[in-house]
This record gives C-alpha cells, structure tokens and sequence, in this order.
C-alpha cells in the first residue's frame, strides 16, 4: 500500500467539490485503488501529462473532474497534486 501525500494545491481545488457527493464518493474509489497500486479501470481515462506536466498522471474521476497525482515508487508514495475541471486544471 501507497502513502498518500496532499498537495496545497489538492486541498484548495477540492473545497469546490465540498457540497457534490457523488464526485467525492468517486474521488474516493479512485484514491482506494490508487493506494492499493491498482491499475484503474478503463473508464477513468487515465494516462501521463505530457509538456510542463510532465509525468504527471491524468484520470477523469467524471466526465468534466480530473484528478492529477503522480507515485514515486521508490518511496512508496501516491501524491495528489490537483483536482477540478478541464478549465481550472489545464486552463482549456
């Protein structure tokens, strides 16, 4: 199992989310599988960043709330670096 590490960044993008559950109820499967080192299913969409993100992991928790994070496997680590939409993430 993985240890989870919260950026600042996490943190403030996901007091938006405070009032929608059934993005936290995702966000929170998605983070349970990432924790166990479990490949996510198909439907999250998950793949690397490319540019300045660069090895920085990308999957949709729903259609329009990305979470990016990346894990440093030498330290066993799982880093939430942002959550939000298309817009407030990747400024598209």
């Amino acid at each position: 199992m993985l240890t989870l590490e919260i950026s600042k960044s996490f943190k403030k993008s996901l007091k938006k989310y405070k009032n929608n559950k059934k993005v936290l109820q995702e966000l929170n499967i998605v983070i349970e599988l990432l924790l166990n080192d479990e490949v996510l299913p198909e439907k999250y969409k998950d793949h690397v960043l490319t540019g300045n993100l660069k090895n920085i992991r990308e999957c949709h928790v729903k259609p329009d709330a990305l979470l990016l994070y990346f894990v440093v496997d030498e330290l066993g680590v799982l880093r939430l670096y942002d959550f939000g939409s298309h817009a407030d993430i990747l400024g598209n």
